[in-house]
């Protein structure tokens, strides 16, 4: 039960952030078809799992701290992430990204939103996450709660409600590289705090 409490804890870690962010309504059933697409999704698999299959598979070992095997890696993740964009559909594609400040964890996301949703609306969610390469995130998440706020202008001019929603459907591969990076823009904050 303690490990339970200690991945949930994992992911509530949160942080403000400005990212660039699609979303909108989706119905029940497309949210069960998306769903499923979404988590049977390879987008966020390592790439060093793919290159050492081969390898394996061709009789050879692979040393995975070796820098050629992490470049190699490296290499392949950004190729499967372009496979990934090229064969994505036009729901994808057509996708119209703001950027805005939002409050991000592994286990949803708080955003604000020029469009009216209301608490137990499914969304389809899609987010941008600055690296090398992006990484592109997508998910069906419910609205948790959809208020106005006074600060809506500071994030997003034109927004007119505050959502916070919870990931009903996210890859977990995904799931895991929100946390990394949340872990990782948590000790940013901090390292420009006490440089300040």
């Amino acid at each position: 039960m303690a490990r339970s409490s200690g991945v949930q804890r994992r992911e509530m870690v949160r942080v403000d952030d400005i990212l660039e962010i699609s979303h909108r309504k989706i119905s029940p059933a497309e949210s069960e078809s998306l769903s499923r697409e979404i988590v049977d999704s390879s987008a966020g698999q390592s790439g060093l799992d793919s290159v050492s299959s081969v390898i394996r598979s061709a009789g050879r070992t692979v040393d995975p701290d070796s820098p050629t095997w992490r470049a190699i890696a490296l290499l392949d993740k950004k190729l499967d992430y372009l496979i990934t964009l090229l064969e994505s559909d036009t729901r994808s594609q057509d996708a119209d990204f703001i950027r805005c400040g939002v409050n991000v964890s592994g286990s949803g996301i708080r955003f604000p939103s020029q469009q009216m949703y209301q608490k137990g609306d499914l969304l389809w969610i899609a987010i941008l996450f600055p690296g090398s390469p992006t990484l592109r995130v997508e998910a069906v998440a419910q609205v948790a709660r959809a208020a106005k706020s006074a600060k809506l202008e500071d994030k997003l001019p034109g927004a007119i409600i505050d959502v916070s929603s919870k990931f009903v459907a996210i890859n977990p591969q995904d799931k895991e590289e929100i946390l990394r990076y949340t872990f990782q823009r948590q000790r940013e904050i901090l390292r420009a705090r006490r440089d300040d």
